[in-house]
């Protein structure tokens, strides 16, 4: 219990420190397929092996934009008033989720995921890495051995796991950048460990998940773009009368 108090607190501090307002980045919605298969199989594990499902809600609650000014004839035109042009953002988020494996087990995950998305105009395209807590249930009934030899059906609270892996995503952005309506499909290949000792103590497993990322109100940020100014006519003298 301990352990588990103190993950989860690991996972929350950057949230918790984080000094900028929360309303103006970005929550998603997620459904999401897991499959315990390597790649590519558990890719196109949805449209061709039964499903398993599961949803995640996650908040993206550290991002650091990079940006080009606008260029003119080698003139720098931010300060005149023009718009930067973000190429791309460093992000990290803290999410849960829950999938359900039929006949097999359902579980429960605390996760935080790191990485970079590049902007390609409206659509994006990121690479992260991902890392959590699980706590799995396992569906199947499960027995314990008493000292008299005897086998009695075991109480299930679950076991506690580890997951950790890497992804891929791309995305539409039906917004605009202070206000995100980014439409997104992901894959990320996962390890969960340990799974069974002795026998499996690493599983592998793909994640394939669709969504919407989202902000619930506008960025204040937005307002705080230079006003354009009006610019001295080249060549003029100055009026005496």
């Amino acid at each position: 219990m301990r352990f588990k108090t103190l993950f989860t607190f690991i996972l929350l501090f950057p949230l918790i420190i984080q000094a900028q307002p929360w309303k103006s980045k970005p929550f998603s919605i997620g459904v999401l397929n897991n499959a315990t298969l390597l790649p590519l199989k558990s890719l196109t594990a949805p449209f061709n092996q039964p499903l398993h499902p599961g949803a995640e809600l996650t908040y993206e609650f550290f991002g650091s934009e990079n940006f080009k000014n606008p260029m003119f004839r080698n003139v720098d035109t931010y300060a005149l008033g023009g718009q930067r042009v973000y190429t791309g953002k460093w992000f990290q988020n803290i999410g849960v989720s829950y999938y359900y494996h039929q006949f097999v087990s359902q579980a429960l995950l605390i996760t935080t995921k790191g990485g970079y998305r590049k902007y390609l105009g409206k659509f994006s395209a990121e690479a992260s890495l991902h890392t959590g807590y699980m706590h799995y249930f396992p569906l199947t009934e499960e027995f314990k051995n008493k000292p008299d030899g005897s086998w009695v059906s075991a109480t299930r609270y679950g076991r506690p796991q580890m997951v950790g892996g890497a992804g891929i995503g791309i995305g539409y952005d039906a917004g605009y950048h202070y206000n995100t309506r980014r439409f997104f499909i992901n894959y990320d290949f996962r390890l969960q460990f340990p799974f069974v000792k002795n026998y499996v103590t690493i599983l592998p497993g793909g994640v394939l998940t669709a969504g919407v990322q989202f902000t619930l109100f506008k960025n204040p940020g937005s307002l705080l773009k230079p006003a354009s100014k009006r610019l001295e006519c080249p060549g003029t003298l100055p009026t005496l009368f």
